[in-house]
């Protein structure tokens, strides 16, 4: 009863037991699950296609399929099917309604409250991961993807807001960036469970359908995790409920309502909300290149956000497996520890990236990562080129720069470009600011997943060349 009665109310099941640092840990804690989720979810259809691989290179390489690898119940998720247009079109549908679920949460959002969103968001992910996991053909594998990216998009850009607005001003910016990092842990988890379950064969589909399943986990503790925590009192405060708001900040500070941080933070919150419920904002104000600069503004956020996604680092971190058997020629089960690896060092320098982003600044650590990045696509694809079914060096120059790329990446690109655009943007627009370039983010993401197999099939090597 009292989970049912956290849910509709601002407080949160847990009530004033858990205060100030435990309160603010717990809030972090439920957040990571968010951004687990986000990570995890983005790869694990993906790595269940190559499960097929087992069967494929055994003895002599002939392709069959066994009749419950994941090619049996959806043989046009064929790589070679039409030359991975239809495998793309499945997958990448998933950043489409993940701008979809951004979309609705930049019109209603505010209106549901950061809470009620991230749960809202997170039912619907629950449904789609259902349905992805317990799928039999096409069309219901589609829906749950669909459905899936909905809550997903949802979610992203609901408890970013929901975090920041309830931690303490001087760790916001790092929270950020924490927030990249643990996207990176989610993808390194799904990378290891594809490893383990590549060997677990005696159990028929559950081979695939587990490790789609599994983000369930993520879901569920971010759920109750909301469940017991309290409403953003900015939010709060906007929307006139002041008495819980002050509640909540004195457990979120641990003081009395008449302490002077306290009533400073009120004071802050009233003082924008006077900023931004005043004159209603219109498009030529949001786009203007008057005093305020916001076209430059706007613009650079979106630019920096598409950005990170054409730069290519979804052409390996959505197909490594295939990157690592197809294009480079490794074993099945090799390959699946490259991209294990892969994610470890993903995760690995993201969590660097958060202790030198304000020493070296944004700015400077972009445009390190983006010449990393470049150069080490012009050297994977000039060693691919020159790699032959005898000749394999250049192959293994080509795997040790994909492990150069994603760490200058994730120093310079993953958490950067989330941070850059909210602090380059006034607080009358931030909102509205930030709704644009995540989208930018999503088509780009959705760009680069779309193409990536059908351009690794019909050009191969010079896929790289395209994203120097």
């Amino acid at each position: 009863m009292a989970m049912l009665k956290g849910l509709f109310n601002h407080t949160g099941f847990l009530g004033n037991s858990v205060r100030g640092g435990a309160l603010e840990g717990l809030v972090c804690a439920t957040a990571a699950c968010g951004f687990l989720l986000f990570g995890y979810d983005r790869k694990s259809l993906h790595l269940s296609i190559n499960f097929k691989m087992l069967r494929f290179h055994r003895g002599h390489h002939v392709r069959h399929h066994h009749r419950d690898d994941f090619l049996s119940y959806f043989p046009k998720m064929d790589p070679g099917n039409k030359r991975g247009a239809i495998q793309a079109l499945v997958v990448a549908i998933y950043e489409i309604e993940c701008l979809m679920g951004s979309i609705f949460i930049i019109g209603y959002g505010d209106r549901l409250g950061r809470r009620r969103a991230v749960l809202l968001g997170v039912v619907i992910m629950l449904i789609g991961a259902a349905i992805q996991a317990s799928s039999f053909e096409m069309g219901q594998l589609i829906v749950g993807r669909i459905v899936t990216g909905v809550g997903n998009g949802m979610n992203t850009s609901s408890i970013p807001v929901w975090q920041s607005e309830m931690a303490p001003p001087k760790i916001r910016g790092f929270l950020v960036l924490f927030e990249g990092a643990l996207i990176a842990g989610g993808i390194m988890i799904s990378y290891w469970i594809n490893y383990g379950f590549f060997f677990v064969t005696q159990y028929g589909s559950f081979q695939w359908r587990f490790p789609i399943a599994f983000q369930a986990v993520f879901a569920i503790l971010l759920f109750f995790g909301v469940m017991a925590l309290p409403e953003s009192p900015r939010w709060l405060l906007k929307h006139d409920q002041d008495t819980i708001a002050i509640e909540i900040l004195t457990r979120l500070k641990n003081a009395p309502a008449s302490d002077p941080a306290i009533q400073s933070e009120i004071a802050h919150i009233k003082k924008i909300k006077q900023i931004t419920d005043g004159k209603k904002l219109t498009l030529k104000e949001f786009y203007s290149n008057g005093p305020e600069m916001n076209r430059w503004r706007v613009t650079v956020g979106a630019v920096s956000q598409a950005f990170q996604q054409i730069g290519g680092t979804n052409l390996v971190t959505y197909y490594a497996t295939t990157v690592f058997e197809d294009s480079l020629g490794f074993s099945p089960a090799l390959a699946r520890l490259l991209t294990a690896c892969y994610g470890t060092l993903y995760l690995a320098a993201a969590i660097v990236a958060l202790f030198i982003v304000d020493r070296y600044g944004r700015r400077k650590m972009m445009i390190v990562g983006a010449l990393g990045m470049g150069v080490s696509a012009m050297i994977i694809g000039t060693c691919l080129s020159q790699t032959t079914e005898t000749y394999k060096a250049p192959a293994y120059v080509a795997t040790v720069f994909i492990f150069v790329f994603i760490a200058f990446f994730a120093l310079g690109w993953l958490g950067t470009t989330w941070l850059y655009p909210a602090e380059v943007t006034p607080i009358r627009i931030r909102a509205e600011a930030n709704g644009v370039s995540t989208s930018f983010n999503w088509l780009g993401n959705y760009a680069v997943v779309q193409l990536a197999p059908i351009m690794i099939y019909s050009i191969s090597w010079k896929t790289y060349f395209v994203f120097i």
